[in-house]
């Protein structure tokens, strides 16, 4: 197998993958990007490339493939993103976002002066862990190239991460509002339904979260807007690389990340950018690519052999942010919906928010929970970096 037939397999199979989730409704129930990743994990247990490939090359590849992608997708993701509306969702919601991120932020401190002596990496894992739980997955992994983080541990992370996130998002969606309310008041309806359908032209592009999502990428009427859009990317990207090389190198990798995210929240002020067709779409199926290759680079010891200390890390994280914030917004006397709404904005990412909002019955704070997972996301690489050299800084390496 060719250096070449191995590319095209990593940029392609992902599409494989969406495929077969629009053609079979259990798979995409499961979700294209956890069958990416687990799809990923299964050939490298079940596969030896090193029989067809040399395998320093292909660990090359994966390195640039995985850093191009998630390159390319961090300004995409947010091109069509109305930064400004969303910043008009003031009111308890995003007070309750903010509770929620400085909760994160402060949990995942704790938690690494009381694992600092079980875990190699300590800072990275807290600057990692704040990406994820702030902003997302997209975060995590822009924050691990932004510190150069070790790449094992970032791949366990993300195995862990997914189990863990699943078992939040199912307590969310069953347990948590009966638990909570128990001492968080009701939620009461302050918006109308006019506004309510008026703020979901600006994110229903991002409502959706099934495989049919994608099939937007293949009209053949958008491809000329869909080009468009991988290019400005790119200049946004080199326009980053370029910034960087102003700066000593041991800042480079995240001066470069904080300048991608800088430049594409700033061309999405651009209305001729924010309407291009697909850019979201596109930088979701980057995302699906990055995950697929870092699957495949999965030492899949990493799920028989389970890191007790990190998968505890993670959890203590995923539950010591939820009560935490949960305490601050009895004293804010802010209710329990948009507690568990911003509570999911920051941990989960934005097209979850339809499925917690309606697992909450309450459709009203869909528009509010777009607006802070969208917060999350965008000052999410700003606050893992910040909390990643904080952490370094107070605790050493």
């Amino acid at each position: 197998m060719s250096v070449i037939v191995a590319a095209i397999m990593y940029l392609s199979i992902p599409a494989l993958l969406v495929f077969l989730c629009q053609r079979f409704p259990l798979l995409d129930k499961i979700g294209v990007v956890v069958l990416s990743f687990g799809f990923g994990i299964l050939l490298s247990a079940s596969l030896d490339f090193s029989v067809w490939i040399d395998p320093q090359s292909l660990t090359n590849l994966q390195t640039n493939i995985s850093e191009i992608a998630i390159a390319l997708a961090l300004p995409m993701l947010v091109f069509s993103i109305d930064v400004r509306h969303s910043l008009t969702m003031a009111g308890d919601t995003m007070k309750s976002m903010a509770v929620a991120l400085i909760s994160v932020m402060l949990i995942s401190f704790i938690g690494a002066w009381l694992f600092h002596g079980q875990l190699n990496h300590i800072w990275q894992i807290a600057g990692m862990s704040v990406g994820a739980y702030t902003g997302g997955g997209p975060n995590m992994a822009a924050i691990k190239t932004a510190i150069k983080a070790d790449q094992s541990v970032f791949i366990t992370m993300t195995s862990y991460d997914i189990l863990l996130s699943a078992l939040y998002l199912i307590f969310v969606m069953t347990l948590a509002k009966p638990l909570f309310s128990l001492f968080l008041r009701s939620f009461q309806a302050s918006e109308t339904q006019q506004s309510s359908d008026k703020g979901q032209n600006h994110f229903s592009h991002l409502a959706d979260e099934t495989a049919n999502s994608y099939k937007v990428l293949t009209q053949i009427k958008t491809l000329p807007q869909t080009l468009q859009v991988l290019l400005i990317s790119a200049g946004c990207v080199g326009g980053a690389v370029g910034i960087s090389a102003l700066f000593p190198p041991s800042m480079s990798s995240a001066v470069t990340i904080i300048a991608i995210t800088s430049l594409g929240l700033g061309t999405s002020f651009i209305p001729y950018i924010r309407q291009l067709a697909n850019s979201f779409q596109l930088g979701m199926y980057l995302i699906l690519v990055f995950c697929f290759t870092m699957g495949t680079m999965t030492d899949t010891s990493i799920l028989t052999n389970l890191n007790l200390d990190l998968f505890a890390y993670i959890g203590f994280i995923l539950l010591g942010s939820l009560v935490l914030q949960a305490m601050i917004c009895k004293l804010m006397d802010i209710d329990t919906d948009t507690f568990l709404i911003t509570s999911s904005a920051a941990i989960m990412s934005v097209p979850f928010i339809p499925v917690i909002a309606g697992a909450l019955k309450n459709r009203e704070i869909i528009i509010p929970g777009f607006a802070a997972a969208i917060l999350g996301y965008v000052i999410g690489n700003y606050l893992g970096i910040a909390v990643a050299y904080a952490t370094r800084s107070m605790l050493g390496g």
